[in-house]
């Protein structure tokens, strides 16, 4: 076996090669974080442009085929009857958008709501079943509204399919119609940012306020939230949506400013 020495300088070439490498690499990765960032504050940017020049009726027609299915039972009937009429209380203010809303019951335990683009609100049961009072699904039906209001959902839609059309030719990939719709469903699933559920809360109380003459029971959903015990407090910290202790005291202060 013959032994070859080799000498410290081209020892030291070999690892200064592997160090610049790594440089290298850390410089690309750093380029690529700060070019998908830019690009996704720029889509938000023309996202928030296109959205403010879309009319009400422009988003109807173009989300009109689009509907949240919903499981029928019998007793649905006299919920949604329900559900109408408060429903319709709040859409007579003239500070709701003018859209066709359609009301789904969601066969879901998870108490919540959801505002589809074009006027479809969906209720879960477990909702129903943790609210009673008339102004409580009141509040509910009035935060959703208040997302259509601030055209939360059309964000949120136009920012995702910009980023995944933007995304795929810079890096490659296909996009079909396929992955538009995945992509439309995500974004539909992962709820509103801190800001926009705010926002959607504000106009809610002032909504209630204004339609029922009170705000007793706007934080009832909240309070159930708070009580759940399957969901640890640290967990908000990563939430898009705030901590049922922040949203009762915020809307508690909303309500007292409306009483004013």
């Amino acid at each position: 076996m013959k032994i070859v020495n080799r000498s410290p300088e081209k020892t030291a070439d070999v690892s200064s090669a592997k160090g610049t490498a790594f440089k290298e690499l850390r410089w690309l990765l750093l380029i690529t974080t700060l070019l998908t960032v830019g690009v996704y504050l720029a889509i938000g940017f023309v996202v928030d442009i296109v959205v403010a020049r879309i009319s009400f009726e422009t988003e109807a027609a173009l989300f009109e085929s689009m509907n949240l299915s919903g499981t029928a039972r019998a007793e649905d009937n006299k919920e949604l009857a329900r559900l109408d009429g408060i429903l319709a209380k709040l859409v007579a203010d003239p500070s709701v958008p003018p859209l066709r809303y359609r009301l789904r019951i969601v066969d879901m335990e998870e108490p919540n709501a959801f505002a589809f683009p074009g006027g479809t609100i969906g209720v879960t049961r477990g909702l129903l079943k943790a609210l009673e009072e008339d102004v409580e699904l009141a509040f509910v039906l009035a935060h959703e509204l208040g997302h259509f209001h601030n055209r939360d959902h059309l964000r949120g839609v136009g920012r995702a399919v910009g980023a995944s059309i933007t995304f795929s030719l810079i890096f490659g990939g296909e996009l079909g119609s396929g992955s538009v719709g995945n992509l439309y469903r995500h974004v539909l699933q992962r709820g509103y940012s801190r800001k926009q559920e705010v926002a959607a809360d504000r106009f809610a109380v002032a909504l209630v306020h204004r339609v029922y003459g009170e705000t007793d029971g706007v934080d009832r959903l909240f309070q159930t939230l708070r009580d759940r015990k399957d969901l640890p407090k640290w967990a908000y910290m990563f939430a898009t949506h705030p901590s049922p202790d922040d949203r009762i005291r915020d809307l508690q202060t909303y309500a007292e400013a409306a009483e004013k």
